[in-house]
């Protein structure tokens, strides 16, 4: 008998995804059927395939106004079921990543853990990138930040050197303080496995 790795709780709460799609960010609200430490299993209206990558608020609230911790996780299995009305539904199971042991600042806002290799601190937060000249912007998520850098996943094609204009959307929770969109140049770009996203680090354009 297989025995799971964290000990799941029959559990029904607002939760809501949020995912990178060729034309943009998309996000549902869904509610948990169940929880655990490790993962968590909510119905859904998408169906999304194994390994598939997103992020998860949970518990999610609809009416706060303020930044709601976001973790990143892979879709482990998607099985249709029978909703009210005959409506598709699916159970998507999801795995958290980096073991979903995110930690959170004094103000409950956001998930931050510390790295000791790479950019610095894993933070999920929501961006607007752009090209320099270009007005239209690219909603896409943090991966890692550090007070120099930061790395986000995207499905756009980006070039080494290439200058962007970063913008954080929520300022007042932003690492990066002091202007409305930061001068960036892109320094590393890295594919996903079995996936069409990138994941493109930029470093700020010091004047």
């Amino acid at each position: 008998m297989q025995r799971r790795q964290h000990p799941r709780v029959r559990l029904r709460l607002p939760a809501r995804l949020r995912w990178s799609a060729p034309l943009g960010q998309r996000t549902e609200q869904c509610e948990s059927v169940n929880a655990s430490r490790g993962g968590l299993l909510v119905a859904s209206k998408e169906a999304h395939g194994a390994g598939f990558p997103l992020w998860v608020t949970f518990p999610f609230d609809p009416a706060a106004s303020g930044l709601q911790p976001e973790v990143p996780a892979r879709v482990v299995r998607s099985a249709e079921k029978c909703g009210e009305k005959g409506a598709r539904r699916w159970a998507v199971a999801l795995q958290f990543e980096r073991a979903a042991e995110p930690s959170h600042s004094g103000n409950g806002k956001r998930g931050v853990r510390e790295q000791r290799n790479g950019l610095g601190r894993s933070i999920a937060l929501p961006i607007r990138v752009r090209p320099r000249h270009v007005p239209w912007h690219e909603e896409a998520m943090t991966l890692q930040i550090s007070p120099e850098e930061l790395q986000f996943l995207t499905h756009r094609e980006y070039t080494f050197g290439e200058r962007l204009l970063v913008a954080f959307v929520s300022p007042g929770d932003a690492p990066w303080s002091g202007h409305a969109e930061w001068d960036a140049v892109v320094t590393g770009i890295q594919t996903e496995a079995g996936s069409d996203s990138v994941k493109v680090t930029v470093s700020k354009k010091l004047s």
